[in-house]
């Protein structure tokens, strides 16, 4: 009977199965996302990446190709990048019929494996994916994260043309140039009968791509335009009497005269829409760009209302609990690649700094035990003496080391807060610090921890933690151009090596190189309207601070202090624990 039903039922598994995205589709996860149904890119997830950009579903439709930005909604380069990424989202909506723009969040855990399947090694990390693709992508074209349109629609148009020269799709526009020409009639084979008109690009350079772009904006009104591209050497430039470059020529079915010649430009779309009286055919997308200005957002005043500014800053074990587990668990296993060699040790270095100097207590007004600290500080012990007894010299699959982390994290009742939300390191909307705040503060209060330590070791060495925090950043990192920025720092413009000397630089250096990057990205879109990129600590954290020499004595005192005072994770458990031990 039960044998029976599934042959009756078999027909419907494609329809449960198919989860195809589209325009205005809200992905799922948990993450906040970089781009809103309102954006005219289409956002995937785990259940619809493959039904929509390999077509698994298709049932004979024509399914085009797909640009795909795999980002992270943590990583400031993605957030920097995404007004741009939907900028030419907009610019190229029409091309809709062959490529479609769009993007998964893959900082959210439900897309973690899609992610690691498409071995997305960094951040923006953005493939075209062709038409009828069927080896899951590994052999996409990569594409830069360009920092303007132009560079953008250009190196969207080369991949395009590439996957035409290679497949030929029919339907696509014709991107070859145009051959030899006898009669007006041959300009007009295999044109279908609807088409009344057709326009040709005529170009200087086989290498312009002014043509190829334009045929794909025209490609929506197939149905009654065909479009040509024609170099200058052809007999059709002369008898047209064309001297400038590049130009377009429209043609009516049945004339021989063309009934528009002019010298092209990209806004020459619109003049041509007019002239074929609008869009043939329903327009898939119906949205407009909307681009946030700092204008609009407001800001507490800091010198006005210095205590509502101050009470926003302190530190949580929250935010380094989740940072940590985020760090470990997910970025180290991020690319599916084995931990080996120079990225083994970095990660042995790290879960050693961790292991190590931890914040377990807050010496705040009240000295308060951090059970979660505690029980974390097990886990990263765990993990340094998984890596010693594998060996330094060995490999170890990544989907093998996030089972150690589970099993570890398990043994000591799950410390890191992973539903919790973001504290001090909660933006003002989700795109807006968290993961990178939570890191930042993370390595700012080991380093406090590590000079702290530093008395009880003769053989103490200041360099070694922070190049302990470097190394995992340059190994580990999924923001690419974060990453690249920290590195070129921390080697060059200010080097680690030549500015730590003393036992107080290992933590009066990161102070001053998070400074550095505060300069960089102040007043940037990235910079939270409720959280300006200061120089750190501003007036109404430390009135008598600055980054003046002079007051290194008060920032070495606020620094010590401000990061040995943890907020724990329940402030009305208090530190019940601890304090028995004080009473015995």
């Amino acid at each position: 009977m039960l044998r029976l039903l599934l042959l009756h039922l078999w027909w419907l598994i494609p329809l449960v199965a198919s989860s195809v995205a589209s325009y205005g589709t809200q992905p799922k996860g948990a993450n906040p996302t970089l781009y809103t149904p309102q954006d005219l890119v289409i956002q995937l997830d785990e259940f619809s990446f493959n039904d929509t950009v390999f077509c698994a579903f298709a049932q004979g439709q024509d399914c085009p190709a797909f640009l795909v930005e795999m980002y992270s909604d943590w990583c400031g380069h993605c957030r920097s990048f995404a007004p741009l990424y939907k900028a030419l989202a907009d610019d190229v909506a029409g091309w809709g019929g062959v490529v479609k723009v769009a993007a998964m969040n893959c900082a959210d855990s439900i897309n973690e494996k899609i992610c690691r399947s498409l071995g997305v090694q960094y951040f923006p990390y953005i493939k075209y994916f062709g038409k009828n693709m069927t080896d899951d992508g590994q052999t996409a074209p990569l594409l830069r994260p360009y920092q303007t349109l132009a560079e953008m629609r250009d190196q969207l148009t080369k991949v395009v043309i590439d996957d035409y020269s290679v497949n030929r799709f029919p339907g696509w526009p014709v991107f070859e140039f145009m051959g030899e020409v006898v009669t007006y009639g041959d300009l007009w084979l295999g044109a279908p009968p609807s088409a009344q008109h057709m326009a040709i690009v005529f170009e200087s350079s086989p290498t312009s791509l002014v043509g190829a772009q334009l045929l794909l904006d025209l490609h929506k009104y197939r149905d009654r335009l065909i479009s040509r591209r024609c170099l200058r050497n052809h007999p059709l430039v002369e008898a047209l009497h064309i001297t400038d470059f590049p130009s377009l020529a429209i043609f009516k079915r049945g004339e021989k005269k063309p009934v528009l010649v002019a010298e092209l430009r990209r806004l020459l779309l619109r003049e041509v829409e007019d002239f074929l009286g609008g869009p043939p055919v329903k327009n898939e997308v119906q949205s407009s760009m909307q681009f946030s200005s700092r204008k609009n957002k407001t800001t507490v005043d800091c010198e006005k209302q210095p205590e509502v500014c101050r009470d926003r800053y302190y530190v949580s074990e929250v935010d380094m609990l989740k940072s940590m587990r985020y760090a470990l668990y997910r970025e180290t296993a991020r690319t599916g690649t084995p931990l080996e060699l120079a990225n083994l040790t970095a990660l042995h270095s790290f879960v050693t700094l961790l292991a190590d100097h931890f914040p377990v207590v807050s010496e705040g007004d009240n000295m308060t035990y951090l059970d979660r600290s505690s029980r974390a500080v097990r886990v990263f012990s765990h993990l340094r003496d998984f890596i010693d007894k594998k060996g330094l010299d060995q490999q170890i699959p990544v989907d093998e080391w996030q089972k150690e982390f589970l099993k570890a994290e398990e043994s000591v009742g799950h410390p890191f807060p992973v539903n919790a939300e973001w504290e001090h390191c909660k933006g003002t909307t989700g795109q807006y610090r968290g993961y990178t705040c939570g890191l930042w503060t993370t390595f700012h209060a080991l380093t406090v921890s590590v000079y702290k330590h530093s008395a009880e070791s003769a053989t103490f060495n200041p360099l070694a933690s922070l190049q302990a925090i470097r190394d995992w950043v340059g190994n580990f990192f999924g923001c690419m151009h974060c990453r690249d920025h920290f590195l070129r720092m921390t080697t060059q413009t200010f080097k680690m090596e030549a500015q730590v000397r003393n036992p107080e630089d290992v933590y009066l250096y990161l102070w001053k190189a998070h400074n550095i990057v505060n300069a960089r990205l102040k007043g940037r879109d990235t910079e939270d309207p409720n959280f300006l990129k200061y120089q750190f600590p501003a007036s109404f954290l430390c009135t008598n601070c600055t980054t003046e020499s002079g007051s290194k004595v008060h920032v070495q005192e606020f620094l010590l202090d401000y990061y040995s005072r943890i907020r724990p994770f329940h402030d009305s458990a208090s530190a019940s624990l601890f304090d028995s031990l004080l009473a015995l």
